[in-house]
């Protein structure tokens, strides 16, 4: 087990983050940390990637980063660093605890490794998509700490995670790539 408490740095930019925005803020904060945005954002990635690459490959390249951010993240990462939660380490006045967050290891964010993962993927897919998923990663992952249930460093090291995740994801994904219009077919 390694312990990774925050510096004063990453406690500091928490605090800058973790403010009050307003009702619409906190709302919009909460709505990019539902399961539900994150499947909508990956069924958006299958609608849109099938353009490029064959859905037989694209669903398993898919399969393969979530897995590999969320499962090997949550079963081997988190234990090894224990991180704990600003929500459950700080004390209540020190943080605006606006989202929900069990009292497991903070780090690598999940939710930033899922949301990283599926961009490096759609990428991948078409790079049209690059700006639109890096976009709702990177708003995703400043959900996390805003709702004050992620440290900022835990958010980079799920970002770093994912992409890492996600690139795997893209080798299964990308020998699906469909032939381009009028191109001969590659002899084996």
């Amino acid at each position: 087990m390694i312990l990774l408490p925050p510096s004063q740095l990453e406690i500091r930019i928490f605090h800058d983050l973790n403010l009050d925005g307003g009702p619409l803020l906190d709302a919009l904060a909460t709505a990019l940390s539902s399961r539900a945005f994150g499947f909508a954002v990956a069924a958006a990635l299958l609608l849109l990637g099938v353009r490029r690459l064959r859905p037989a490959a694209l669903l398993p390249g898919l399969a393969i980063a979530i897995a590999i951010s969320d499962g090997v993240g949550s079963q081997l990462l988190r234990p090894i660093f224990a991180r704990q939660r600003p929500c459950y380490a700080l004390p209540p006045s020190a943080v605006r605890w606006v989202g929900a967050a069990s009292d497991v290891g903070s780090m690598p964010s999940l939710h930033a490794a899922n949301f990283f993962a599926m961009a490096v993927l759609a990428t991948a897919a078409d790079r049209r998509l690059a700006a639109p998923a890096f976009a709702i990663a990177l708003a995703v992952a400043l959900s996390r700490v805003y709702l004050g249930v992620h440290w900022p460093g835990d958010v980079v090291a799920g970002a770093c995670w994912g992409a890492l995740a996600g690139g795997l994801g893209a080798v299964v994904a990308r020998r699906g790539r469909r032939p381009a219009t009028g191109a001969a077919p590659r002899s084996p």
